[in-house]
């Protein structure tokens, strides 16, 4: 059972009848002026509606206040209905926070945004479309990284064998949240290094679930040295590969070849 960190909230608007399919679920820290960004692509969406909730993990600058003045200017806008701005009362991890957010949805579809990435103005309502006549468990897009890398990255369609050799598809997709809240949401990783992602797609693997590739440029992925992948995930991956492995084997059916 998926249950959330404690948490304050520093804003809200609920109305009685949603017309949204999708809630954009964005995990925040320290990222602040980026998540602005983010939301402000969120803005240009095609999709006509959505449900929309920011969790900070207890941010030690002033990313709270920044996304709050960003609420307060755009407190108007229609495209917008549900929606959560919140705060956990301390430092959980990117699990933790992702699991908050996801025990705030009411939508049928909750789309994975970190909040240093953006969106083409088409994504959502392409990846909805995907899994309403796919009837998949989630869907995914090519993503294009910029910044200190640029390339193309997810270009592969769903091989269940291919994970058991490596992460290939990225965080950023749209799932079906009774499936995500089935298999009991984000899993924490050992000494949180990340991969969480990596670990929730294994899980579907082993339920037998699919996920339906989209052969579009719809999100986009930001490069930089202050990432948790960066400055965590690679550095752990360097150091103690054979700790992930036994993990991964212990809580997933297949063997791993990493």
């Amino acid at each position: 059972m998926t249950t959330a960190t404690r948490y304050k909230t520093i804003f809200g608007r609920r109305i009685q009848t949603s017309s949204a399919q999708i809630t954009v679920a964005i995990s925040c820290f320290k990222y602040g002026q980026e998540a602005t960004e983010a939301l402000d692509s969120l803005l240009r969406q095609t999709e006509e509606a959505l449900d929309l909730v920011v969790v900070d993990d207890k941010s030690p600058d002033n990313s709270t206040q920044i996304l709050s003045d960003w609420f307060n200017r755009h407190r108007g806008a229609v495209k917008f209905k549900n929606v959560h701005l919140v705060q956990h009362l301390d430092n959980r991890g990117l699990s933790e926070t992702r699991n908050t957010a996801l025990s705030l949805v009411e939508t049928p579809y909750i789309f994975i945004l970190d909040a240093d990435n953006l969106v083409y103005p088409r994504a959502l309502q392409v990846l909805r479309e995907s899994l309403d006549n796919s009837g998949y468990a989630m869907s995914y897009s090519l993503i294009e990284r910029f910044g200190m890398q640029r390339r193309i990255v997810n270009n592969s369609v769903w091989l269940p064998a291919k994970f058991s050799r490596h992460p290939y598809i990225d965080a950023m997709a749209l799932i079906r949240t009774d499936v995500l809240r089935e298999v009991g949401g984000y899993r924490t990783m050992p000494d949180k290094f990340g991969w969480e992602d990596y670990d929730l797609w294994c899980s579907f693997v082993d339920r037998g679930l699919k996920g339906c590739h989209v052969p579009q440029i719809l999100c986009r992925y930001r490069v930089h040295d202050r990432s948790m992948t960066e400055t965590e995930t690679k550095p752990y991956i360097h150091a103690d590969l054979r700790k992930i492995r036994e993990y991964f084997e212990a809580n997933h059916a297949m063997p791993f070849s990493f």
